[in-house]
């Protein structure tokens, strides 16, 4: 479910988990591209989707 993009509130009360905080260290660890996923739009946030030119790229937040 995360890796298909279903926000973690809804996978904690779909699984009947007590908090997404429990849901959240079971499951992010096994799908390590919902970790990814999540750095890539919260740079696309951040920066702008014009400056994702490759998905997966880290970049740096030093100037």
């Amino acid at each position: 479910m995360l890796a298909a993009g279903v926000e973690m509130k809804v996978v904690q009360e779909t699984l009947g988990h007590t908090s997404s905080a429990f849901t959240a260290d079971t499951y992010t660890s096994v799908y390590p591209q919902v970790a990814t996923a999540a750095a890539e739009k919260t740079a696309a946030l951040l920066f702008g989707k014009e400056d994702q030119a490759e998905p997966g790229k880290l970049i740096s937040l030093r100037s």
